[in-house]
């Protein structure tokens, strides 16, 4: 008589979508890298990178070892993040919500119940929910071999994850990459941790791949970051350098490579985008002297990533 199973179907249904899903997501993803190749390509990286290729790396697929790493650390940052949203979260429904804004200074409708304020707050308005999109994120971070010194890299990817969950649980547009130099020649090698558009889930993931590798080529790096952020509708473009150095790549150094890094930052500060660079080495007086007023001094590492989400937030008052 048999066993009178009847959800084989249903099960054979259940995994076929579930590999037709994964099919395509590896798909999709691999178009995405094909794009981001291309916008490399098409940028003219100035006089200091001539004849240098940038290659853009991004996993089509997630595997499970990283899956397997995030949720074991992520839990105790999860939760820094979370505490961090407490204190901006109202502000920002307030904002969407619109309302009735009491004690102005200045105003068109007086409001006589505040007559007797002594500091002048006689008016009110009323605000409009807002409807525009304030701010978008970038986060570039070195990858370069010095920063397996003191544990910089781990920080770096720590502060990646409360950045990105912060961000994400605000709805705030944020994309996530690292940078170091091929091996044995110059060049730059740029990996996409996080998306703008990504569709999946697995970006958070991605960002356990964040390792110490070779040199690092700031300049050419921080314009393609830099122009692929200034393409986002945001009001305010926030981007943020985490590095431990000075450039350091083959024929790409010293006061050369710092003229470049100032004058990338000029140059994309007349299109909206603030430039900050957090120093978590001991070369923070270089970092000092090309960044100048978006220079971070960190001093303490196990701070860099509340000190990371406050400047995000500062941004969105």
């Amino acid at each position: 008589m048999g066993s009178g199973y009847e959800k084989s179907a249903s099960d054979l249904f259940r995994i076929l979508n579930s590999v037709a899903t994964e099919k395509a997501e590896e798909q999709y993803q691999q178009e995405m890298t094909e794009e981001l190749q291309k916008a490399a390509n098409d940028i003219h990286y100035g006089n200091a990178h001539a004849g240098i290729h940038v290659t853009v790396n991004r996993m089509c697929s997630v595997p499970d070892d990283l899956v397997k790493a995030y949720q074991s650390v992520a839990p105790p940052l999860l939760r820094a993040s979370k505490r961090l949203q407490k204190t901006i979260a109202p502000l920002l429904k307030e904002e969407s919500e619109g309302g009735k804004l009491k004690n102005l200074q200045f105003g068109k409708r007086l409001d006589t119940r505040a007559l007797h304020h002594e500091d002048g707050t006689f008016f009110t308005r009323t605000r409009l929910p807002s409807e525009e999109q304030k701010l978008a994120v970038g986060l570039l971070i070195d990858e370069s071999g010095s920063m397996s010194s003191s544990d910089r890299i781990t920080y770096a990817r720590m502060t990646a994850i409360v950045l990105y969950d912060f961000c994400q649980s605000l709805q705030i547009p944020v994309t996530i990459y690292g940078h170091t130099t091929p091996d044995c020649e110059a060049g730059v090698t740029l990996y996409s941790y996080a998306e703008f558009d990504s569709i999946d889930t697995s970006d958070r993931y991605r960002l356990m791949d964040m390792s110490a590798r070779n040199g690092n080529r700031d300049g050419a790096a921080l314009r393609y970051v830099a122009e692929h952020l200034s393409k986002r509708p945001e009001n305010q473009k926030l981007l943020i350098i985490i590095s431990d150095g000075q450039p350091a790549d083959y024929g790409y150094s010293g006061t050369e490579a710092e003229a470049d890094l100032r004058g990338i930052k000029k140059e994309y500060s007349k299109k909206g985008i603030i430039l900050f660079a957090a120093a978590i080495g001991f070369d923070k007086e270089n970092i000092k002297r090309i960044y100048q007023d978006g220079f971070l001094d960190i001093t303490k590492l196990e701070e860099l990533p509340k000190n990371m989400a406050l400047l995000v937030k500062q941004y969105l008052k």
